[in-house]
């Protein structure tokens, strides 16, 4: 693993929990008509300032626990630009978790217990991606899989996973450009993402009237 990749799985654990419960509510069905309070926390930005302070976050208990920890440049307010970083950090996460998933498979399936996995056991114990992508992770062609070797292959799928997010928000944000001009308006962002329409002004950071490529970002699992 990268000293930069490794440094990064170190953030602030508030942090990550903060991003956990603000994609679980970005994805949530819509709530009942009878529960009260902000469905998915850019709503917390009730007066359209683009930020949201201490006062608006207290609506929301998860974000007003972790407010000092996500404010990065401590000016008392939440931006948009804040929230990016704390996506991001939560899909590093979720990429170790992913490793640590994959050498903790590799030991189960490890039966003869030999630190290594012959293409049989990796079939036998459920690990299909391995099986079916063996000679890929077995890097020196022996006919079976080190602890190390699949220690590096599950960090480059992690790091595939991490290079694809953009191209997805690049494809998102394309389709949602109806008029190609390379910014959405708020019309287009509302038409495209919905449950984002009453939180425009939290990513429109400039209040130029349009989210613009640098300023487009969404929550991990869309």
């Amino acid at each position: 693993m990268t000293r930069s990749l490794r440094s990064s799985f170190r953030l602030n654990q508030l942090v990550l929990s903060f991003a956990l419960v603000a994609c679980a509510t970005a994805t949530a069905q819509t709530p009942p008509a009878a529960a009260k309070g902000p469905a998915w926390f850019g709503e917390l930005d009730t007066n359209h300032d683009g930020k949201i302070s201490t006062q608006e976050a207290a609506a929301m208990p998860a974000v007003a626990k972790g407010f000092a920890s996500i404010d990065a440049n401590h000016d008392g307010s939440i931006t948009m630009s804040e929230v990016r970083v704390v996506w991001r950090a939560q899909l590093m996460q979720a990429a170790q978790a992913g490793v640590q998933g994959r050498m903790a498979a590799f030991a189960k399936a490890d039966a003869n217990h030999d630190g290594k996995l012959t293409p049989e056991e990796a079939k036998a114990g459920g690990m299909t991606v391995v099986a079916k992508n063996f000679k890929d992770f077995d890097a020196n062609h022996d006919g079976s899989v080190s602890k190390d070797e699949m220690q590096k292959g599950a960090e480059a799928m992690a790091q595939q996973v991490l290079a694809a997010r953009p191209q997805r928000l690049q494809a998102l944000f394309t389709k949602a450009d109806t008029n190609k001009d390379g910014k959405l308006s708020q019309a287009e962002f509302t038409a495209a993402f919905p449950k984002f329409a009453p939180s425009f002004a939290f990513f429109d950071e400039n209040h130029d009237g349009s989210v613009e490529p640098a300023e487009f970002a969404l929550p991990p699992g869309i």
